[in-house]
């Protein structure tokens, strides 16, 4: 008599939500619902309120000076526009996931096309953020150097406070336990924000490491997630590949510190 074989009870995990940590929680999106313009050459932010500091001074000269005839000139009030940064390139970032054994039933078919769609929500920020981490470390040039969070975020805020202006402070994740550590996260509504109330970027797995930077507010484009599919003959399998367009971007970089104890 032949013993039965009896396959394992199958379980499907519960799809988990993306967190609401790093790049894309504090990122101010534009839902595309059309062809997106940008997909060929980008984004071109222009400045408003970065940097400030070639085109405003301080008058020093005499409002009613003794001598008129002394053919000195009086201060000129005058300045420089500053230069727009380089264009912000799109991503198109995918999720792959094919049926297995030739299986091409539709129950096969939707388990691949569920999954497909699921990697990508998941990691979809990682991979963005990997590159935004390289735009950023290129933008805001040679890092100052501290020994420790507590000057990091010091220098960081000291260049906030030179703008007048509250921004973003992007970290990889390993430094939230040290920031809450040191007291330097303190919560707000859903986000993270240093002592002066400058919200935390955290996330950022790859591509920032040791090093923090400040910015202004990122603005973001994307379309909606598209599902492609197509069986592919000669080995009898279901391809399906979801995907999406995205390109952020940012008004001004404010610098950069590497922490090396």
């Amino acid at each position: 008599m032949t013993t039965p074989v009896l396959l394992p009870t199958e379980f499907d995990v519960p799809l988990l939500n993306p967190s609401a940590a790093g790049l894309y929680g504090v990122t101010s999106w534009t839902e595309e619902t059309g062809p997106p313009r940008w997909l060929t050459d980008g984004v071109r932010i222009k400045p408003w309120n970065y940097p400030g500091e070639l085109s405003s001074g301080l008058w020093t000269d005499p409002w009613c000076p003794d001598d008129l005839s002394s053919g000195e000139e009086p201060g000129l009030k005058t300045g420089e526009r500053p230069d727009i940064l380089d264009s912000f390139d799109p991503l198109t970032v995918w999720a792959y996931d094919s049926t297995q054994c030739g299986d091409l039933s539709e129950q096969s078919r939707n388990e691949a096309r569920l999954r497909a769609q699921q990697v990508l929500r998941l990691e979809e920020q990682t991979v963005v953020e990997r590159e935004f981490a390289a735009r950023l470390l290129l933008d805001a040039g040679a890092p100052t150097v501290k020994t420790d969070l507590i000057g990091a975020v010091g220098e960081l805020e000291l260049a906030f406070a030179a703008t007048n202006t509250v921004g973003y402070i992007h970290a990889s994740a390993k430094w939230a336990a040290v920031a809450a550590r040191f007291n330097l996260l303190n919560r707000s509504g859903a986000g993270m924000k240093t002592p002066l109330g400058h919200r935390w970027v955290f996330g950022y797995a790859t591509g920032l490491g040791e090093t923090l930077v400040a910015s202004s507010q990122p603005f973001g484009w994307r379309d909606s997630v598209q599902l492609r599919e197509s069986v592919e003959p000669q080995t009898n399998t279901f391809v399906a590949i979801a995907e999406r367009s995205v390109v952020i971007g940012l008004e001004h970089v404010l610098g950069a510190v590497t922490v090396t104890p």
